[in-house]
């Protein structure tokens, strides 16, 4: 408390204030308190500063208890160890861990005594706390009810547990811990299971990212947690300090308490920051976080890459240890020796054992059939000693690793146990590197990994059977490329040209052939090419097809380079590697390998003319009556019969000869296709504005006949309202009077490009520009207001940019009218 604050409170008590007065005062000394605390973090260690901030959470709510028995009682005011009332902290709290805004979590335990009446003391002190702004979290407990609430629901087990006195009485104190250890006997397997289980259900839920929970998150506050509470459950130890020299070794233990402290003084910093309750390291505070914690910007990188990189080390470190004391503890063993066996059907070793040297230990486990491993052999590789220098029996071994038909397995074992840098060397430089663009969620090590688990788990059943009928030589090729695709990250010249060379070396050092290894040096370079130009060019077009095929010259290269793309895509994230992006890469991977083998009969005209004759001679195409099967011939859009099977032509030909007024279809599987086929001007700039929350990747029109023109748009985000509900915003969208009353995006002349001679029926005009609000209803109307025939349009967004292309029929007015369309898409 600052100086004169007891003079105040007593003056305050002698004028017989209102306790509202009284928490007055106790707010501006808590506020003086959060004032000094950033000075104090500056100068203090990690550990210092949340005991420093402990104690005066503590003093304040004695205050506040003293307070009200000096209130209540005057110059008769009882001492507090005669009174039977304990303050307890639960929580962070009671582990002394609390950040500056982390909840307090305390718990008053008072005994029924015939005299004395606790329980409106105990709720003036409450009330007084949450008058001065403290968030408390509270429990009230008479000392008999412990054991019983205790029993009724294991969050309270798990709090009470761990609860710490620091104020009351003495004696009620001890009753209270041997209620305690009746709490902590009692059903100790079931408790411990339930709390294995939320580790594993926080582990799948909160993986590593890039913008880490370092409380709940693997490798978090959590983790370190659930140690301390098994430890506690079965031995009684008052933190996991207690098990060091022991159970723990001092080094383990040493390098474990270095990396947690980082964490909780990153914790306390982002508190500091935001000024309330935050865990996560989000992107918007991780460069002041790092300039707090005294990183600092160099030539190559920025501060914040710093600060996630050791952040991402330290979580590492957290969960390696947690997990593999928690192992110990749980299965305690008296054989000390190496010898590989089965548990639980993992492969495990014992957790004290003297390991051999790495390649010896990494030969043996290779040599198991076994794909799945306990953390005690993930602890056992990491105190494997490695050889100062890699001679060639080292070398092969490393070889091997991606020889084998689940290399992802081993490799995973390799990096959770923080050996991977020593067994391949392009690993280094990436491992928990930090991505801020926008688009992967993982760091760089993650998604290598990643990538070579969807290599070897293709999302798709005819893709695995592609990988699989690969030759030995190139599967081991695209697993080495998989894993060190993004190795060249982290510098600032160009990632894939400095991967290629750190692949080179790596691979030549290994023993690959020069062929394979030029092979694999130009995947890396290209490895974006595949889905860069699937996303945002016109796949369609005879002339992007055969620049796209002249970087491959081989159905081998093409072969590779689309397992790779799907793989590095799937490891994005969650539903980067869509149903509507498979289908983008299967088309241009047919029309490249068409135009690879006979690039003579790929132009667009051929493509026409073989389409029109599978579809004339379609067993359907008989059903049609004569008038209907020369109108569907007579669609004049190339792209159209490109785009379509025999069957779907057939079938839009029968919907439109019957849609009246319109047709409407809506597709929810393999992503959600809205399909209007309109006799009527469409007001497309509102419909498109009104679904803009459903995400829109991708869209055709084409002209049929009978004035007849099809919209189809397809949608990235699924639906989660009833079908007719789109149907009746589809009828309403025939209003062309309707507007939205977005602002007008900001597109620059720079943003925008215009192809006349992009094939010989369609002009282009591409975008590239800042994602905003109904951007693409503006972009519609704008050409609806020149009467300009849209014929497809194609949408990606990422990183915060959309990157647009639309297909225009060339004997429309878009061309003659080029400059004046430009002028009114990016005129202020």
């Amino acid at each position: 408390m600052r100086e004169g604050f007891a003079a105040r409170l007593e003056a305050l008590i002698d004028a017989k204030a209102e306790d509202f007065a009284v928490a007055k005062l106790f707010k501006e000394e808590k506020k003086h308190h959060y004032q000094e605390l950033k000075s104090v973090f500056m100068r203090t260690s990690p550990k210092g500063f949340l005991i420093h901030h402990t104690r005066a959470l503590e003093t304040l709510i004695i205050g506040f208890f003293r307070y009200v028995l000096r209130d209540s009682f005057g110059n008769y005011m009882p001492s507090v160890s005669t009174l039977p009332i304990a303050f307890v902290a639960l929580g962070s709290f009671g582990r002394e861990q609390a950040a500056p805004y982390s909840d307090v979590d305390l718990m008053i335990v008072y005994k029924e005594v015939k005299g004395y009446h606790l329980r409106p003391l105990i709720e003036r002190v409450l009330y007084l706390a949450w008058d001065a702004g403290f968030h408390l979290g509270h429990r009230v407990h008479e000392v008999g009810e412990l054991e019983a609430a205790a029993m009724s629901d294991i969050t309270i087990k798990t709090a009470i547990l761990e609860g710490r006195f620091f104020f009351g009485s003495r004696f009620l104190w001890v009753e209270i811990e041997n209620a305690l250890n009746r709490i902590r006997s009692d059903d100790r397997d079931r408790f411990i299971e339930a709390k294995l289980a939320e580790y594993d259900k926080r582990h799948r839920e909160k993986p590593i990212s890039m913008e880490p929970d370092l409380k709940e998150g693997v490798g978090g506050l959590r983790d370190s947690n659930t140690l301390f509470w098994i430890a506690r459950t079965l031995f009684g130890v008052d933190s996991n300090k207690d098990l060091a020299g022991g159970l723990i070794s001092e080094e383990a233990y040493r390098e474990y308490r270095q990396a947690l402290d980082f964490i909780y003084r990153l914790r306390s910093g982002l508190h500091l920051i935001a000024g309330k309750p935050l865990d996560r390291l989000l992107f918007d505070h991780q460069r002041e976080a790092a300039l707090l914690l005294g990183f600092k910007d160099t030539k190559t990188r920025k501060a914040e890459r710093y600060l996630l990189k050791r952040t991402l080390y330290s979580m590492a470190e957290i969960e390696r240890f947690s997990a593999f004391y928690m192992a110990k503890i749980l299965n305690p063993q008296s054989d000390h020796r190496w010898q590989l066996r089965t548990h639980k059907g993992l492969l495990c070793v014992p957790y004290e054992c003297a390991p051999p040297p790495l390649k010896s230990a990494l030969e043996q486990v290779i040599a198991r059939t076994e794909r799945t491993y306990d953390i005690s052999l993930v602890m056992a590789l990491r105190r494997a000693a490695v050889p100062v220098r890699s001679g060639q029996g080292f070398k092969r071994m490393v070889r091997s690793l991606f020889e084998q038909p689940q290399s992802y397995a081993l490799i995973r074992l390799i990096y959770r146990a923080g050996r991977l840098e020593s067994l391949i060397a392009p690993m280094k430089p990436i491992l928990h590197l930090a991505q801020f663009d926008g688009y992967h969620q993982h760091p760089v090590d993650e998604h290598a990994i990643n990538t070579l688990f969807f290599l070897e788990n293709l999302p798709d059943a005819p893709l695995r059977d592609r990988f699989e009928r690969l030759e030995s030589g190139d599967r081991l090729l695209l697993r080495i490329v998989a894993l060190l695709h993004d190795c060249g990250k982290g510098g600032r010249l160009d990632h894939s040209e400095v991967g290629a060379r750190r692949f080179r070396r790596f691979a030549g050092s290994i023993g690959l052939q020069s062929e394979a290894i030029e092979t694999g040096a130009h995947l890396i370079r290209i490895h974006t090419l595949m889905s860069h130009v699937a996303r945002t060019q016109d796949i369609h077009s005879d002339r992007v097809v055969l620049a796209f095929a002249g970087q491959l010259k081989s159905p081998r290269l093409l072969d590779l380079l689309y397992l790779l793309t799907v793989a590095d895509l799937s490891a994005v994230d969650r539903g980067v590697y869509s149903p509507f992006m498979a289908n983008l890469l299967g088309e241009l991977y047919q029309r490249t390998h068409a135009v690879i083998q006979k690039p003579e009969q790929v132009s667009e005209a051929n493509l026409r003319r073989r389409k029109e004759r599978a579809l004339s001679s379609h067993e359907a195409f008989e059903t049609l009556d004569r008038s209907l099967q020369r109108k569907l011939l007579s669609v004049d859009s190339n792209l159209f019969f490109l785009k379509h099977t025999p069957d779907e032509m057939i079938d839009l030909a029968r919907r439109t000869a019957g849609a009246e007024p319109f047709g409407f279809q809506a597709l929810t599987q393999p992503h959600l296709t809205l399909e209007i086929i309109a006799k009527a001007p469409l007001n497309l700039g509102w419909l498109l504005g009104k679904l803009a929350w459903l995400d829109l990747s991708g869209m055709d029109i084409f002209k049929l006949f009978d004035g007849a023109k099809l919209f189809r748009m397809v949608f990235k985000k699924p639906l989660e309202e009833p079908i007719e509900d789109l149907r009746r915003l589809a009828e309403q969208s025939f209003d062309m009077g309707l507007k939205l009353p977005y602002p007008r995006p900001f597109i620059t002349p720079d943003e925008i490009e215009t192809d006349c001679d992009h094939s010989p029926t369609y002009a282009r005009l591409s975008l590239s520009t800042a994602d905003q609000q109904g951007l693409m209803a503006f972009i519609i109307d704008t050409l609806d207001s020149f009467a300009i025939d849209i014929a497809a349009a194609k949408i990606s967004t990422v990183k915060g940019r959309t990157h647009d292309l639309f297909l225009i029929e060339k004997n429309g007015p878009f061309c003659h009218n080029r400059d004046k369309i430009l002028e009114a898409l990016t005129k202020r």
